[in-house]
């Protein structure tokens, strides 16, 4: 009788809410989309039992490394006993997120929400007893942030789906089943929206099905009956508005003006207590600041234990984001994308009317900053955080900015170039790495420490990769890295396919450590290469890095990749 209820019910608000969305302009979608594009940060969570264990969600029974039964048994320690929505609210708020997600139910199939399916949920399977959902969103809501729900459309313990394990499926093609599991997910998409109407869904696991089969327009049509301002993100086979690249940060900007790249703090989504990798505050912050320069988002994902409390390692990151969001609000939120590296070799980006040019060092530089082909009137350039005038002079397109050490930021620093009208660009006649190395080859004693180098020299690679001037060696096995000044934390290096045989610096030979984050067995797309870089074995003037490859230079120049697998 109640499962007859249910499908009844899903019959009526089908009926009611899934009429046919007219297409929206794409003034509409601009205007519908303006939060969003503005937030810059949000914070993702992953909560559920798998914390109990502190396993990988979902896929440890889903892969095999531990029976279905004993994943299940995590119910039972489930408590949420310290479970604080409003002090979640308030540390997300503090970090300078605009947003949150939260993840209602992922492929394990417990709800988080008191679901009225018969189906497992927090409420009435596990000793917590509670819905996690509605205090989660209503202490959002207070704070004044917007709400992400994440709904996982696939659910390998629901006996109607397909898929159970890797090796191990239900059925095949029973369309009275396949119709019995879609009525059942519509039946909880609607009690999520009718109870919290969000301001966004955050769908996953598409890839198992079709649209067709998913049902993704009908969906897509019964949550704008709902709200017709919800945003969906892409993973609803083509049916959502935003692109979700995971773990690791795109090479080039994707083609989607909309998107976000949801990124762990450590090596896992949810909390696993002897998952202590955690990627410093330094990491973390100059991945953000690579999304914000391609109008980006960043999702940064935390993981609850099982009692609700926020490991101190994830509290201590995401207060170091409120000291750095907070100096530097003017220059994160409501921005467009940046120019390109041939204008400026790093991360950049445009304010909201174009009138202010703002460009973020993670160094303390030995020489002025430069901006090539920059072909608008300057009205001053400051410090954002203080406000302190620099001294600037700009002639032929070319602008050089001088910044003294009492400016930087521990982090990052961030130069704001104030205009008189909106920025106009003009393509540079000579290239940025052509005056740095000119000047750098009229001074004698550090052309002859590095000459070596030099004389293997030849084309520099492609922008997105380094932040700074590069070369590769004449055979292409060796990568070149000049370094201006002191580094605020360890180099980075993006796309790199290859394995690194060795890295020194050239000139004192010093051998240098590195370390690859983000890299996911199951994707073509290679982590961030990390290569620590002391100060004592600075250069004085630039010190040049060399990076020996296993062969002739790879890089990879897509724009991120989905997870599939854990």
């Amino acid at each position: 009788m109640r499962k007859l209820l249910i499908l009844l019910m899903v019959g009526i608000t089908l009926a009611m809410n899934a009429q046919p969305v007219q297409p929206e302009t794409e003034k509409e979608k601009d205007k519908r989309m303006e939060w969003f594009k503005e937030a810059k940060l949000g914070i993702f969570i992953h909560y559920g039992i798998y914390a109990v264990n502190g396993i990988d969600e979902s896929w440890s029974f889903f892969n095999g490394y531990i029976n279905y039964d004993d994943y299940m048994k995590q119910l039972d320690g489930f408590t949420a006993a310290n479970y604080d929505a409003s002090a979640w609210a308030k540390l997300i708020k503090e970090s300078g997120a605009k947003y949150a997600v939260l993840t209602t139910k992922h492929h394990d199939g417990v709800a988080l929400w008191d679901s009225k399916t018969e189906h497992y949920n927090t409420v009435n399977n596990t000793p917590a007893g509670q819905d996690i959902v509605a205090p989660f969103v209503k202490a959002l809501r207070k704070e004044k942030l917007k709400v992400g729900l994440y709904y996982s459309l696939i659910d390998w313990s629901y006996p109607d789906y397909p898929a159970h394990l890797r090796h191990e499926v239900r059925y095949d093609n029973d369309e009275e089943r396949w119709n019995r599991f879609t009525d059942f997910y519509f039946t909880q998409m609607n009690e999520l929206s009718k109870r919290f109407n969000p301001d966004l869904y955050w769908f996953d696991g598409d890839w198992e099905h079709s649209a067709e089969e998913w049902k993704s327009k009908e969906l897509r049509d019964l949550m704008l009956g709902y709200n017709k301002n919800v945003i969906l993100n892409s993973r609803l086979q083509g049916y959502g508005d935003y692109d979700t690249p995971e773990q690791g940060v795109p090479i080039k900007k994707p083609n989607n003006p909309y998107w976000e790249l949801c990124m762990t703090m450590n090596d896992s989504w949810g909390y696993q207590h002897n998952d202590h990798n955690y990627k410093t505050p330094y990491q973390l912050i100059r991945i953000f600041v690579d999304c914000i320069s391609m109008g980006g988002n960043l999702l940064l994902d935390i993981g609850p234990k099982a009692d609700g409390t926020i490991p101190q390692p994830q509290i201590d990151i995401l207060k170091e984001f409120g000291r750095w969001t907070s100096k530097h609000s003017e220059a994160i939120y409501g921005t467009h994308a940046g120019i390109e590296h041939k204008y400026y070799p790093g991360p950049s980006a445009i304010s909201k009317n174009g009138e202010t040019l703002y460009l973020y060092l993670d160094r303390v530089p030995n020489h002025q900053l430069m901006v090539n082909g920059l072909d608008a009137e300057i009205e001053n350039v400051r410090v954002v955080g203080s406000n302190e005038q620099l001294v600037y002079d700009h002639n032929n397109n070319l602008l050089s900015v001088t910044v003294e050490p009492k400016h930087c930021d521990q982090t990052m620093t961030v130069i704001a170039v104030d205009l008189k009208h909106s920025i106009k660009l003009v393509n540079p006649a000579t290239s940025l790495q052509e005056y740095e190395l000119a000047a750098m080859m009229e001074n004698e004693p550090w052309k002859t420490k590095h000459q070596i180098a030099l004389n293997d020299m030849d084309k520099p690679i492609a922008h997105g990769h380094y932040n700074g001037a590069t070369a590769l060696s004449k055979d292409k096995n060796i990568l070149y890295l000049m370094v201006d000044g002191k580094n605020n934390g360890p180099l980075v290096l993006r796309g790199l396919k290859n394995k690194i045989n060795r890295i020194w610096v050239v000139g004192n030979g010093t051998k240098l450590s590195h370390k690859v984050i983000g890299k996911q067995y199951w994707s073509e797309v290679p982590g961030i290469t990390y290569v620590d870089l002391p100060h004592k074995v600075l250069d004085k003037d630039m010190t040049i890095v060399a990076v020996l490859l296993d062969g002739e230079l790879e890089l990879y120049r897509g724009k991120g990749h989905v997870i599939e697998s854990n």
